[in-house]
């Protein structure tokens, strides 16, 4: 859908709005158009399109009573019951005085390139050709390779918001983004390995390099052996520090641990919590960032927010929307959530995280490790104590044993418990090459200490 149709759809739902005597109104109209080719067992199995629709509706009565209704539909009947069901919510809930006020507007610019024409409209023709160049690759890399899996999916996203004080503002972005996990058997041995990719032009995928990446960590770890859990120099493929940082974001960044007393940020404001060659921002206008959008889902406009400098923290590393600023008599940092598979509701969050790379390679991490290990990514990853930044999770697809500057054998895979504030105080190599992936994009991390504390059975 053009995204002046979404304009038009949301101002007019704000107006309906008004006409309910409500104090202020805010409309997200919002469309996802996404494509999937999906394939395991290397065959393509899946291929699916769909389009989700819909609006957002915020309604404030002048007594603060607030409620938030999302209508899965765009027809004028559709979102108008959904206008009048958010305003009978609001009677019959309690007042909310904590919060002040929708955003007032301010002056945007759109992000020139956010939309691939080539990109919004893939055909699955088109997919189906690059996914089997993913399969023919993993395939030639080597006879152990018995399966290639994974999905490739392109589409657009849009949206548009108004509110009651004179916000208008729109986002439109293409998206492309490719998995490829590769099987390998040996016996009764079985190895896996998985690479990704994300961007905005689905021409720059590249599906033969992934496959092989992926291949190549499959064989290598076939006939993985057991280590005892301890203290280990890792080398973290942009994968696994990805995990991390998104870990980091969700329970650091955000305002809302940091205003419930969840947060490390809140006990270590200004102080070196971190190695000093670690610089994270927030930065949706760069074009290395995936989800590159002018304004956030209250129509308040992207601006650089610099998370970690040189290894320190601050109160301005904290992501607001307008209703946790508005806690703290402060301005919104352009932080809320647009409504397209909304996972954490109103929760502000950072998703497009950049971290400054080094220059080191990972060849070279390698050579410099004595004895350690290489994490391809973590998965089943979950905070254990926020306000330390202690996380637990299992290492994935790729974990092998590093012995004098050489990986030497595959291992089983490990659990990691430990504090981020320990594990990234000592960070000796940050990578040259940046990748992007979904909420950040980062480099390959070599980092001096991280504790695992067992072994997984597989």
């Amino acid at each position: 859908m053009d995204v002046d149709r979404l304009r038009e759809i949301a101002q007019k739902t704000v107006d309906y709005a008004l006409k309910q005597k409500v104090s202020q109104a805010q409309a997200v109209a919002f469309m996802a158009d996404n494509s999937l080719t999906r394939f395991a067992n290397s065959q393509i199995h899946q291929n699916v399109s769909q389009k989700i629709g819909g609006v957002s509706i915020k309604v404030v009565l002048g007594d603060k009573r607030i409620s938030t209704v999302q209508a899965n539909t765009l027809e004028e009947k559709g979102v108008k019951e959904a206008v009048e069901q958010a305003v009978k919510i609001a009677k019959a809930s309690s007042p909310n005085k904590e919060f002040k006020s929708l955003p007032e507007p301010e002056a945007w610019k759109p992000v020139r390139g956010a939309i691939d024409k080539q990109t919004a409209t893939c055909t699955p023709d088109f997919r189906a050709e690059r996914v089997k160049e993913a399969i023919e690759a993993a395939h030639s890399k080597s006879p152990k390779v018995d399966a290639v899996a994974g999905y490739l999916c392109t589409g657009a996203l849009g949206y548009a918001v108004a509110n009651s004080l004179g916000v208008s503002a729109w986002a439109q972005l293409s998206v492309a983004y490719m998995k490829t996990t590769v099987i390998a058997r040996d016996g009764e041995s079985e190895g896996f390995g998985a690479a990704q990719q994300y961007s905005r032009k689905v021409k720059d995928l590249k599906p033969e390099v992934l496959a092989e990446d992926a291949a190549e960590k499959a064989v290598r770890s076939l006939h993985p052996v057991k280590i005892e859990p301890g203290e280990y120099e890792v080398v973290l493929s942009p994968l696994a520090v990805a995990v991390i940082l998104e870990y980091m974001g969700y329970v650091g960044f955000s305002a809302r641990p940091y205003q419930d007393g969840q947060s490390f940020v809140k006990f270590y404001a200004n102080q070196q919590v971190f190695d000093g060659k670690l610089n994270v921002v927030d930065d949706a206008r760069n074009p290395k960032t995936f989800y590159a959008v002018p304004v956030d889902g209250e129509g308040v406009p992207k601006k650089p927010l610099e998370l970690i400098a040189n290894g320190v923290v601050s109160e301005k590393s904290i992501c607001y929307n307008s209703f946790t600023a508005g806690k703290e008599g402060k301005k919104s940092t352009g932080h809320a959530l647009p409504p397209l598979g909304d996972f954490y509701g109103e929760m502000p969050l950072p998703y497009n995280m950049i971290m400054k790379p080094g220059d080191a390679t990972v060849e070279e991490a390698i050579e410099d490790t004595k004895y350690g290990l290489f994490v391809n990514t973590f998965h089943y990853v979950n905070p254990v104590e926020p306000t330390k930044l202690v996380l637990t999770g299992l290492t994935r697809d790729g974990t092998f044993l590093i012995e004098k500057g050489e990986i030497t054998k595959p291992i089983v895979n490990m659990r990691f418990t430990d504090s981020m504030l320990s594990a990234l105080k000592e960070i000796p190599m940050i990578g040259k090459e940046l990748l992007t992936l979904e909420t950040a994009t980062v480099p390959m991390v070599k980092l001096k200490k991280l504790r695992f504390v067992g072994v997984s059975a597989y």
